[in-house]
């Protein structure tokens, strides 16, 4: 496992730790049903800013078709 891969494992972990305890004293203090709320408003955004994004490198062409040369069978 490389180093940028650990490191990037370990951190997903600690942000998907730190997701379930802000959601989880969310719903202690504001409620289940404004946590819900909120939940689907960021999702909401989220999915906007997907498709909405533009792409940050133009796409590759596309690599040229080679023919096969006509030849002599043996």
């Amino acid at each position: 496992m490389t180093k940028s891969r650990f490191r990037n494992t370990v951190l997903g972990i600690g942000a998907t730790a730190a997701a379930i305890a802000v959601g989880y004293f969310g719903v202690q203090q504001l409620g289940r049903n404004n946590m819900f709320t909120i939940a689907a408003a960021v999702g909401g955004a989220g999915a906007i800013s997907y498709v909405l994004q533009k792409p940050s490198q133009p796409e590759a062409p596309a690599a040229p078709i080679k023919t096969q040369r006509k030849g002599k069978k043996l």
